[in-house]
């Protein structure tokens, strides 16, 4: 994976962190979006990113902000940063 497509798809978490915590979420939601969060940051920093694991951690985020119109922009940045990273996204389904 390219240096560019794993800044954007950190990028992208950092927006996902801010709209999880602006949107008024319960501190428990939050808190579990952080616990998927924080690995996915963890995969971004190995040496050979596995992006099936990637796309389990991505994905999942942004199932759980679809919902929320205060995080769309969000979840597309998310989404954006999947596909130029070729990270399989299936969040809409």
């Amino acid at each position: 994976m390219e240096r560019a497509a794993i800044d954007n798809i950190r990028e992208a978490l950092a927006a996902v962190r801010t709209a999880a915590r602006g949107i008024g979420l319960d501190s428990c939601d939050v808190d579990d979006i952080e616990d998927v969060i924080a690995p996915a940051e963890a995969e971004l920093d190995a040496l050979r990113p596995n992006v099936r694991t990637l796309s389990t951690y991505l994905n999942s985020l942004a199932r759980s902000l679809r919902s929320q119109p205060a995080a769309r922009n969000a979840v597309l940045q998310l989404d954006a940063a999947m596909r130029d990273a070729g990270v399989p996204t299936n969040w809409e389904h």
